[in-house]
């Protein structure tokens, strides 16, 4: 199951790359939350027909409902309107490797939550994450508004996915992944639709409805959060962060060639040793 499940975060890491570009782009002429309103939206029939052939229609369990809603807000709403927030104000590089803190952040938080003592060498490794990414803000562009509004996304977003991870693993309890996954979608779809059309821009370019709303819609939002619900489960919020860990050094690859953005020799070394710090408490933690 395990194995299964690792090899499916690995095609996950792929996507996500992929809608980075997209999002990045597509948020130059839309709004955050009518991009992610109708992305969430086009991925509501992968989530049905999938659901339906795997052990046919149902609705929740009505134990569950509450968890339902909350995990809702936080995985589907929140956690997404405040990453393309920072995907929106900062490269994708740097926004990407930012949320390279998750593996080390979900340890040290899990640690506290579950009364666990901590090891020695890990928590060295978390300080060496911290310590990385201050080399890369500090060699950073200027601290503008718009810079600031990014970081404080991309904090936001690590504290409210240790949140999402521990309320998931509740959430199992009463019903499976593909479930969790469909209906999570169906209630963020119904809060933000008002919202969304609120923000519907004048006009949509073939791009930005077929490329970052229906394509995406379907390969990341519909499919990739599958994956990503089921990784939560399976191998945990710390386990599933090493795949995020890894996101910087693919988002940096994709920026370079297609929106020429370029981080500096400090940056890499800031980032190398949040990656490899990152992957030391995953190996350790096992």
């Amino acid at each position: 199951m395990k194995k299964k499940t690792h090899f499916l975060m690995i095609l996950l890491l792929g996507i996500w790359t992929l809608d980075t570009l997209f999002i990045s782009t597509g948020l130059e002429n839309m709004n955050q939350i009518f991009l992610l309103c109708f992305k969430t939206i086009c991925s509501l029939p992968v989530l049905i027909i999938f659901l339906t052939l795997k052990e046919g229609f149902h609705l929740p369990s009505k134990k569950g409902l509450p968890l339902l809603f909350l995990s809702s807000i936080l995985g589907n709403i929140l956690y997404f309107y405040f990453e393309y927030t920072a995907f929106k104000y900062l490269p994708i590089s740097i926004a990407s490797l930012m949320l390279g803190l998750m593996p080390a952040l979900s340890y040290l938080a899990d640690s506290l939550i579950l009364h666990q003592r901590l090891s020695l060498k890990i928590f060295i490794m978390i300080l060496f994450s911290l310590f990385g990414l201050t080399l890369v803000l500090y060699d950073g562009d200027p601290l503008d508004t718009g810079t600031m509004i990014g970081y404080i996304s991309c904090f936001i977003c690590v504290i409210i996915w240790i949140i999402y991870g521990n309320v998931l693993q509740h959430l199992n309890k009463y019903d499976d992944s593909t479930t969790i996954t469909l209906y999570e979608s169906l209630i963020a779809s119904i809060i933000m639709l008002p919202l969304a059309l609120s923000y519907k821009p004048e006009v949509l370019s073939f791009h930005d409805l077929y490329g970052s709303i229906i394509l995406m819609g379907i390969l990341s939002t519909g499919f990739g959060y599958l994956i990503e619900v089921k990784g939560l489960i399976d191998l945990g919020t710390t386990i599933s962060g090493i795949y995020v860990n890894f996101l910087p050094v693919s988002t940096a690859i994709i920026g370079f060639l297609f929106l020429h953005e370029s981080l500096t020799i400090l940056q890499i070394i800031g980032a190398l040793i949040v990656i490899i710090s990152g992957l030391f408490v995953i190996i350790w933690n096992e």
